[in-house]
């Protein structure tokens, strides 16, 4: 009898709504504005919801679920451990995950971890196998970029409306104005360095940050981009 279906151990790549408000009208606001701003890195992207307030009306979580979907973004469950939103999570169809619980110290751990991997093997990593993609002239408008597999250089200018993509590095010796998908396999050791950063949006491993939420001191000269504890750290160079 030939094989029906299988089953297979599999990581991938979700996306984290962390909602601080219990005010709907606001949460609509926004995400609306954020989504607006790249409606196609948005499209069906998968989401865990995670409230950070409580508690939260009856019918909050239907309604973000719902505006979720308007937005063509996938929810696919929500991470809590309050008995009401596990109920309700439960009765929409939507898996329920446990709140990551990390101690201070094995933050501290993490971290080192973190930096010991990435100094380790900062040389294999920026010079992949196949080594790495150089793009030398400008990137336009509408232009997508992607280096499978390896890292991504450019020596000029990322203009609104393009993307680079790479599954490892990114290196922008130029103006970056477009959108920069780093680690886009899911690779959490991936980095940026832009040397004049001011993108519409940056993202490594499925984290991302907008335009607006990038602080201007970081759009004066060199900068490194990485990921640490699922946010994106930025560090002047």
């Amino acid at each position: 009898m030939s094989e029906v279906i299988a089953l297979k151990g599999s990581v991938l790549s979700l996306s984290v709504l962390k909602v601080f408000s219990d005010d709907f009208a606001k949460v609509k606001a926004v995400l609306t504005n954020k989504v607006a701003q790249a409606p196609d890195f948005f499209k069906a992207l998968p989401i865990v919801i995670e409230p950070e307030v409580s508690p939260l009306a009856p019918m909050f979580l239907a309604q973000l679920v719902e505006l979720l979907h308007q937005q063509n973004m996938m929810p696919v469950g929500v991470r809590t451990a309050d008995p009401q939103l596990i109920e309700q999570a439960e009765y929409a169809g939507l898996a329920v995950f446990e709140p990551v619980k990390v101690s201070a110290e094995k933050v501290d751990k993490a971290d080192q971890a973190d930096k010991s991997r990435a100094a380790s093997s900062a040389a294999s990593a920026d010079t992949p196998d196949q080594g790495a993609l150089m793009v030398k002239t400008a990137v336009r408008s509408g232009q997508q970029v992607y280096a499978k597999g390896r890292d991504l250089i450019v020596t000029a200018a990322i203009n609104p409306g393009a993307e680079v993509v790479a599954d490892g590095h990114i290196h922008v010796y130029g103006k970056a104005k477009g959108k920069i998908f780093a680690g886009s396999n899911g690779n959490r050791q991936a980095r940026i360095f832009v040397q004049q950063l001011d993108a519409e949006m940056v993202c490594i491993a499925g984290l991302y940050q907008m335009a607006e939420d990038i602080k201007p001191e970081y759009k004066q000269g060199w900068v490194e981009i990485c990921l640490q504890q699922d946010r994106l750290v930025f560090n002047l160079l």
